[in-house]
């Protein structure tokens, strides 16, 4: 173990330029974006916004951003405002991460991927956004504090913030022992290696308010997992990667885990894992 050192996510903890990691991001696309993408609809996210994707992972809510920025449907149409004299302002987005292997085929006009840590590394292109969006960013980096005081600069007056984040309430109230000892044991692996707090979002939407943004909101996802869906997709490529570590801390036995694994792969399993809390607030002006 690299108990002497500080860990990232991408440090062969989660992340990595396999197949495996890429279908695991795929999955989790699949069960958290259609409702960042209704709650990014809401918001008033239109043509002409120039937008961050904080953490961009497969890059399909980046995709889903470029397309609505520059006027665009999913079915090629026009939508939201930003015209002048009847012709759409294109917007533009920048797609962050500290790994991006997975967002090399991530092709769109007014689109840039950028490698960028944003513990550390200055405003992407010097210039402020409608939207700052981060999925499952800060509640895995120890500097989320100083990350989200990061993030609200970057608003232009009046941009929008909103977050995402791992809440892990739902799971110590499992009526099934193996996966909710697996489930725990990632969460405990998390927070071991990388510092992550599944219980910081339970402070929602505080953050947002008490750094003077306005129009502040919430709302929790709390996925089925099981039957062979997406979720269950998410988790067992997650805790197949994972399980070195959960076993060498010793967080959950071999027997737990392969009957967790088991249960994942059955179609009549039902469970719920971790919940997504999303909060969202506007900055004055």
């Amino acid at each position: 173990m690299d108990s002497q050192r500080i860990l990232r996510y991408a440090d062969d903890v989660l992340g990595g330029p396999d197949e495996a990691e890429r279908s695991r991001l795929a999955a989790m696309a699949e069960v958290c974006d259609p409702t960042t993408t209704r709650i990014l609809d809401e918001l008033g996210v239109a043509a002409g916004w120039r937008c961050l994707e904080v953490g961009a992972g497969g890059g399909s809510i980046a995709a889903w951003l470029a397309a609505r920025v520059a006027g665009l449907s999913g079915a090629g149409e026009t939508v939201g405002g930003g015209s002048v004299a009847g012709e759409v302002v294109a917007g533009e987005v920048v797609a962050t991460d500290i790994d991006t292997r997975h967002l090399t085929e991530l092709v769109a006009p007014r689109l840039t991927v950028l490698r960028h840590d944003i513990t550390r590394d200055p405003l992407p292109g010097g210039r402020p956004f409608d939207l700052v969006h981060a999925r499952f960013v800060l509640e895995h980096l120890r500097e989320r504090e100083g990350v989200l005081d990061r993030l609200r600069t970057w608003l232009k007056p009046g941009g929008v913030l909103v977050l995402e984040s791992l809440a892990g309430f739902p799971v110590e109230s499992s009526p099934h022992p193996a996966f909710r000892e697996a489930m725990l044991g990632i969460e405990q692996v998390l927070a071991k290696t990388i510092g992550t707090d599944s219980t910081w979002a339970r402070r929602f939407p505080e953050p947002l308010r008490s750094r003077g943004l306005v129009d502040v909101g919430m709302t929790v996802h709390l996925p089925t997992t099981g039957g062979g869906n997406a979720s269950a997709r998410c988790w067992t490529l997650t805790l197949n990667r994972m399980r070195p570590r959960i076993r060498d801390l010793r967080l959950a036995s071999d027997a737990a885990l392969d009957e967790a694994l088991d249960r994942l792969a059955d179609p009549s399993f039902f469970d719920v894992g971790f919940a997504t809390a999303i909060a969202w607030g506007r900055a004055p002006g």
